[in-house]
C-alpha cells in the first residue's frame, strides 16, 4: 500500500520542531525528527535514478548485492555441528575466550541464538566488508576501515553479543555498499535506503551508523498519523517497519535498548539515549492502539528497563524528588532538558495508550523532577541547553518550546505552560542592551566600552564622532558582561552605538554619548637650585 501524502493541515508533529543533533552538536542533529513530512507516493515501487530527498533524509536504492569488486570475496558457511550437547558445550567454553568477529558469530550460532542461515550471511558480510576495506582507496576506504575497526573493536572487548549483531551487521552491510559506490557526503548527512525504515547518519571517520533518534522518529510520526486517520493509514508498510526497528533492539542489562554502537560525545560504542528509548516507547505504544498488536505494547515494556537503572546501564539519576531521564548513559553529570522532556513525555503517553502501570509510576517519578528542574535552564531572556551550560541554539529553544507545550497539554500544570508560555515569548523578544562605564574620557587613553547582554547575539558595537565611524566590530557574544576597548585620537562628542540581534530575529539598540576631553597638563618639575649641591646649602 502506497503512502498517500497527507494536506498541509495533515502533517503530524513527530517531535515538535525536533531538529537536526547532537551535537552535541549543532543543526544537522536535531531536526532529524522535525516532522513527518509524508514520504514518496511509490515508497513500494523501484526506486527513482536519483536519490530522493525527504525531511532531510536521503533515500537511496537498497542494493543488497555488492558490487563485482567487493563479492568476489569468498561466502564462508559453518561446518556442519555434531548434535552432541558434550561437544557444543565443551565449543562454547573454548570459545568464551575468543576475541575475534568470527569466534563471535561462532560462538552466537552454538548457543542457538542464530540459526545457520544467519550464520553464514555474518561471516558473509563480514568477508565483503574486510576485502573493501582493503581494497578501497582515500577517503572511502578510510572509512570502511573504520567501519571494521568498529566492529572488530567489539569483538575484541567481547561485547559483540549475539543481540547486537543484527545491527552491528546491517551497519556493516550498508557501508561496504555506499562506499563501493559512492564519495564522502557532508557531516552528518543522513540516509535511507529503500523500503528499511532504518535511517543512518554520517559521522566523519566513522562511516555510516544507525541513527536511532531520526528512526524512531520517523516511525513514530507514522505510529500517530495511523492513531489519528486510521483510514488513511498503510496499516501494513507501519507495521512492517515497527517490527523491523524492534528486532533490532540489543539485549542490555536486562532491557530492549537502541543501541549508538560508535564513538559520540566521550562515550564508547554500547550507550543510549533517553530521548530515543522515549520516543521508541511512545510509537510502540501508538502502534499498539492504532493496530490493536499487543506485541508493540510488550515491546514498549520490555525498553522501560532503561528509565529504571541508573548509568551506565541505564538513564535514570535521583533529582529533586523524582529522576531525571538522561539524554546520554555515558554522561551522567550532563543534564539535557530536552530530552529529559521528551523521555517523561513518551512514558506519559505509553502510560496512558497501554494503561502499563509501570510506565505510570517511571512517568510520575520523572515528570517530578521535571517540573521542579525546568526553572534552571530559564534566563529570563533564553533556555539553556543543558544545566549549567551554555545558551541553547534557536532550533534546541523551539524544541524545548514545543515539549514543554504537549506536557502543557497533557499536564495542566503552571510550570510548564508558564515555561511554554515565556520560552514562546523570549523568541518575539529584541535583546536587551545595557550600557556600562564613565560617559566622559580623556584624548589619548584607552577606554573600555562595556555592556551587558540579555542573551546571545550578533553584536554591532559603532563609535562615530564629528568625522565620522572611528570604530566598528561585529561580534558573536553570549548573554552576559563583555567590553570593546577604544582609543579616541580626537577631542569632542562621540556616540557609542551598540545594536543586537537575538537568534530568533529582533534586534536591539542603545546609543550613549562620550565626551573627549583633553589631557589634564602635567605639573612643570622646578628647576634645581644652583645654590644646593646634593641638597645643602653652601
Amino acid at each position: 500500500m502506497k503512502l498517500q501524502r497527507p494536506r498541509a493541515d495533515e502533517v503530524v508533529v513527530v517531535l515538535r520542531r525536533l531538529p537536526l543533533a547532537l551535537g552535541g552538536a549543532g543543526l544537522a542533529m536535531m531536526l532529524a525528527v522535525v516532522l513527518f513530512a509524508a514520504t514518496r507516493g511509490g515508497e513500494g515501487a523501484t526506486p527513482a535514478r536519483g536519490p530522493e530527498v525527504a525531511a532531510g533524509i536521503v533515500t537511496l536504492p537498497d542494493a543488497p548485492a555488492p558490487p563485482a569488486a567487493v563479492s568476489a570475496a569468498p561466502t564462508m558457511t559453518p561446518a556442519a555441528v555434531p548434535r552432541t550437547g558434550a561437544w557444543r558445550a565443551q565449543e562454547l567454553r573454548r570459545l568464551r575466550r575468543s576475541r575475534s568477529v568470527a569466534g563471535a558469530l561462532r560462538r552466537a550460532w552454538l548457543a542457538r541464538r542464530i540459526d545457520a542461515a544467519e550464520h553464514a550471511g555474518y561471516r558473509g558480510t563480514w568477508a565483503r566488508a574486510r576485502a573493501a576495506a582493503r581494497d578501497l582507496r582515500g577517503i572511502r576506504g578510510g572509512e570502511q576501515r573504520a567501519v571494521v575497526g568498529l566492529v572488530s573493536s567489539l569483538a575484541r572487548e567481547r561485547r559483540l553479543t549475539s543481540s547486537r549483531l543484527a545491527a552491528v551487521f546491517l551497519t556493516l552491510r550498508r557501508n561496504t555498499n555506499f562506499w563501493s559506490r559512492r564519495e564522502a557526503p557532508r557531516h552528518h548527512q543522513r540516509f535511507a535506503f529503500g523500503r528499511d525504515p532504518v535511517v543512518f547518519r554520517y559521522e566523519q571517520r566513522q562511516g555510516l551508523q544507525v541513527h536511532w533518534l531520526g528512526t524512531w522518529g520517523r516511525a513514530n510520526g507514522r505510529a500517530r498519523f495511523c492513531l489519528q486517520r486510521p483510514r488513511r493509514c498503510p496499516r501494513r508498510t507501519v507495521r512492517r517497519e515497527l517490527d523491523r526497528l524492534v528486532g533490532l533492539a540489543s539485549r542490555r542489562a536486562g532491557y530492549a535498548a537502541y543501541e549508538g554502537l560508535y564513538h559520540f560525545g566521550g562515550g564508547r560504542p554500547g550507550w543510549v539515549s533517553g530521548m530515543v528509548q522515549g520516543t521508541a516507547v511512545q510509537a510502540l505504544a501508538r502502534g499498539r492502539r492504532a493496530f490493536h498488536a499487543r506485541r508493540f505494547g510488550l515491546e514498549a515494556r520490555r525498553a522501560l528497563g532503561a528509565f529504571e537503572q541508573s548509568p551506565p546501564a541505564g538513564i535514570a539519576v535521583r533529582d529533586r524528588g523524582g529522576r531525571h531521564y538522561l539524554m546520554y548513559s555515558f554522561a551522567p553529570g550532563l543534564r539535557i532538558l530536552n530530552g529529559n522532556l521528551q523521555a517523561v513525555t513518551g512514558l506519559h503517553d505509553m502510560a496512558a495508550l497501554t494503561g502499563s502501570r509501570r510506565a505510570r509510576r517511571l512517568y510520575r517519578s520523572g515528570e517530578r523532577a521535571a517540573r521542579a528542574a525546568v526553572g534552571r535552564f530559564d534566563t529570563g531572556a533564553w533556555s539553556l541547553y543543558a544545566a549549567g551550560g551554555p545558551e541553547a541554539s534557536l532550533g534546541y529553544h523551539q524544541l524545548v518550546d514545543g515539549f514543554l507545550g504537549d506536557l502543557c497539554e497533557r499536564t495542566r500544570r503552571a510550570a510548564y505552560c508558564g515555561a511554554a508560555q515565556r520560552f514562546s515569548r523570549y523568541q518575539r523578544e529584541p535583546t536587551r542592551i545595557a550600557l556600562r562605564g564613565r560617559t566622559r574620557t580623556r584624548l589619548g587613553r584607552r577606554a573600555s566600552i562595556a555592556f551587558a547582554l540579555s542573551k546571545r547575539s550578533r553584536v554591532l558595537v559603532e563609535v562615530r564622532g564629528a568625522r565620522g565611524l572611528t570604530l566598528r566590530r561585529v561580534l558573536e557574544l553570549g548573554r552576559g558582561r563583555h567590553a570593546v576597548g577604544w582609543t579616541p585620537r580626537r577631542r569632542g562628542r562621540y556616540e557609542v552605538r551598540i545594536a543586537a540581534q537575538g537568534p530568533s530575529g529582533p534586534r536591539g539598540t542603545l546609543a550613549r554619548d562620550v565626551r573627549v576631553t583633553a589631557p589634564a597638563r602635567e605639573r612643570p618639575r622646578p628647576r634645581p637650585d644652583p645654590k644646593r649641591r646634593g641638597g645643602r646649602k653652601r
